[in-house]
């Protein structure tokens, strides 16, 4: 008969197991329960709680706990926001500076591109955005524009933001529009002013 021998936790090597992974896994009671299943029945036996070991470690447990909270609602509309900031939102991207927001998807949706694409974002854009250069900024701007897509600066921010913010900064020096003149498209997408029953231009 084969004998496992148990461990014998002490409440400083407890500590040390849960700031060690700090900031690289999740520190929530039911992630630890799960994976490191020793030391959360220790330090819920030496520090009496989950919360009070986490305290202990002199973490915020709010900020710990925060992503069991997240309802699906939730993380579709945080990753919206993201994008609508043109912040990054590739799987790397959000486990490094957004990781509450990453573990919440990967628990709703099982993985972070069924979250993305629940957002109503293209991940395929997700992925192009990181990588595009001039050349295949211009030839995207060329297809759209030869579809008749309007490439307005509004309607590129709600379905090509990948591109506008691509474009913007590789070949128009900030400037949508400048960019779409740099590849050869001199329509004006301004919105006209409404005009009064007398023909004049509303001021």
């Amino acid at each position: 008969m084969r004998f496992v021998q148990v461990r014998h936790w002490k409440p400083e090597e407890i500590i040390q197991h849960i700031m060690a992974r700090n900031g690289v896994e999740p520190l929530n009671s039911y992630y630890y329960a799960t994976k490191y299943p020793s030391v959360y029945a220790a330090a819920t036996r030496l520090f009496g709680s989950w919360e009070d070991t986490i305290t202990a470690c002199g973490l915020d447990y709010n900020l710990i706990r925060k992503y069991k909270r997240w309802s699906k609602t939730a993380v579709i509309n945080q990753i919206r926001k993201l994008h609508q900031e043109n912040q990054p939102i590739s799987s790397q991207a959000v486990q490094n500076n957004h990781k509450s927001l990453y573990m919440a998807a990967i628990k709703r949706f099982r993985c972070w591109r069924r979250a993305v694409e629940a957002a109503g974002i293209d991940y395929r854009q997700i992925k192009l955005r990181r990588n595009l250069n001039e050349t295949e900024i211009r030839r995207l701007i060329s297809e759209l524009h030869q579809r008749q897509v309007k490439l307005s600066y509004t309607s590129m921010r709600r379905d090509y933001q990948y591109l506008l913010a691509a474009a913007s900064k590789k070949i128009g020096d900030g400037s949508w529009a400048c960019a779409r003149l740099r590849c050869g498209i001199m329509t004006n997408y301004r919105l006209k002013k409404p005009h009064t029953e007398d023909g004049k231009k509303r001021s």
